[in-house]
């Protein structure tokens, strides 16, 4: 058996998924196994992989999102050690190599990162050192409290022992955006530490516009996660109480961060139940009004520029 398995989730991805595939081809370390999950992909993705022939490992489900297509991804790998790349990210060829050898001299670690390097949809380099270059703290050792204040783990850069997987499970699958930072949350609660290379062995591709479409899903994962924590989902997770009262913070400024992205989706209902909730439940918290007054300016204004749009047309 393969002593690493390489995930590869991908949903109609196939202008990036052989530069994905090619970079997992080209490693260094070759002790390992390509499986590639399709999520019901409507473009050419299983011809693509088709090329391949029996150095990829091509598994395919209808579309029930990343989550469920790295859980399958799992399911059929058997290396020691999981590597996950994403279907428009790509790797330099010594990352495996560094990170095994990182992991048989770190064994208290569950999961090792690095540093990354940005590119752009045509592969040019915007950031060699990204971590470096904008100052981003990096998690590393029992790093939990660093964690429940944000993710700066990048997945494409992990590599995890299977080990992990056996003790806390795979990735949840209620949570469309931010499974990966509740997965490495799970890691270190269930007892592990984490490992980070500062060298840069993995592409991020920044494609324009993701971020902002993807930014009202996001806050509603967090909030899940943060409500798991506070509610006890995860019963080997031991959170500290200063941890605690940090998340409860966190979780209170998520939910106006939700309500703010719900107005900017016209969904003005949806934001002023939520802010109204925040207001029963913290009655003296004064910025909750103005929250609340903010959306409701929002709407009418959205109101009035739909009304004038439509008087608009129906003068010509």
């Amino acid at each position: 058996m393969p002593r690493v398995s390489i995930v590869i989730p991908t949903y109609n991805c196939d202008r990036f998924l052989g530069r994905a595939v090619d970079t997992a081809l080209s490693q260094s370390y070759t002790d390992h196994e390509i499986i590639v999950v399709d999520d019901g992909s409507t473009d050419g993705t299983a011809d693509l992989i088709a090329q391949y022939e029996q150095r990829v490992r091509y598994y395919r489900q209808s579309n029930r999102g990343v989550s469920a297509a790295r859980n399958l991804a799992l399911d059929y790998a058997t290396g020691e050690f999981i590597a996950y790349l994403d279907a428009d990210d790509m790797w330099y060829p010594q990352k495996l190599e560094a990170q095994v050898a990182f992991l048989d001299t770190h064994k208290e670690c569950g999961l090792v990162h690095t540093e990354i390097s940005v590119i752009d949809e045509e592969d040019k380099i915007l950031h060699w050192c990204f971590n470096q270059e904008t100052k981003r703290p990096i998690p590393r050792g029992y790093c939990l409290r660093d964690l429940l204040r944000r993710c700066h783990i990048q997945t494409l850069t992990v590599m995890e022992r299977r080990q992990c997987l056996d003790r806390i499970g795979g990735f949840d699958e209620r949570l469309p955006i931010a499974q990966d930072y509740h997965h490495w949350i799970k890691v270190v609660g269930g007892g592990f530490a984490v490992g980070y290379l500062a060298e840069p062995l993995g592409k991020y591709r920044w494609r324009s516009g993701s971020l902002m479409a993807n930014q009202g899903r996001l806050l509603e994962d967090l909030v899940l996660i943060y409500e798991g924590i506070l509610q006890g989902e995860l019963d080997f997770l031991t959170v500290e109480k200063d941890d605690l009262d940090m998340v409860v913070k966190e979780l209170h400024l998520m939910r106006r961060r939700l309500a703010y992205a719900e107005g900017d989706a016209a969904k003005f209902n949806q934001a002023r139940e939520r802010i109204g909730q925040l207001i029963r439940k913290h009655p003296g918290a004064i910025e909750l009004y103005g929250d609340f007054l903010k959306i409701c300016m929002r709407e009418i204004l959205h109101r009035g520029r739909k009304f004038a749009a439509s008087n608009s047309r129906l003068s010509r």
